[in-house]
């Protein structure tokens, strides 16, 4: 479940994205669980730039580091307005804007032993659209995050992907 507002500032809004999940199988089932880590995105990729969104992701932890039967995860996200270029590049590789968004949240699953975790992340993505040969669309894309859990142990990670066409 979803919430968004848009606020004062021009195209700019702030979400709360929400997910819950019980899985039914055996608790010692490896494909019982549901894993959560990472951005999500690849160096090269051709899927969705904002992966941080997905249910699975959890920015600042490795891919699948923390697993659980049952989970309950909640983001907020504020979109920032884009930074736009008039005269960045030249007829085969310019840049049109660069877009800016920050989040923090929360993540709470039972580990194989059930005992229930939590876990917290906080992290940016900034978006650079460019276009290549005047019609193909390209978005460069860096992030950062940090995680911790309720022992304060720190992980973090650090993202760029291309997101060809």
């Amino acid at each position: 479940a979803d919430a968004g507002l848009a606020l004062p500032l021009h195209h700019s809004s702030i979400w709360l994205r929400n997910a819950a999940g019980y899985h039914f199988s055996d608790a010692n089932d490896n494909f019982s669980q549901f894993y959560f880590g990472g951005f999500g995105n690849n160096w090269i990729d051709r899927g969705e730039v904002k992966r941080y969104r997905c249910i699975s992701s959890f920015p600042g932890l490795e891919i699948n580091q923390v697993g659980g039967r049952r989970f309950a995860k909640s983001l907020l996200e504020l979109n920032l307005p884009p930074l736009r270029f008039r005269r960045v590049g030249g007829p085969a590789l310019y840049a049109r804007w660069l877009r800016p968004a920050l989040f923090g949240g929360a993540l709470v699953s039972d580990a194989p032993s059930l005992e229930r975790r939590w876990h917290y992340t906080a992290g940016m993505q900034i978006d650079l659209r460019l276009i290549s040969l005047s019609l193909l669309k390209t978005t460069l894309s860096f992030g950062a995050a940090a995680a911790w859990d309720d022992d304060f142990n720190r992980n973090e990670e650090l993202m760029i992907s291309l997101k060809i066409f």
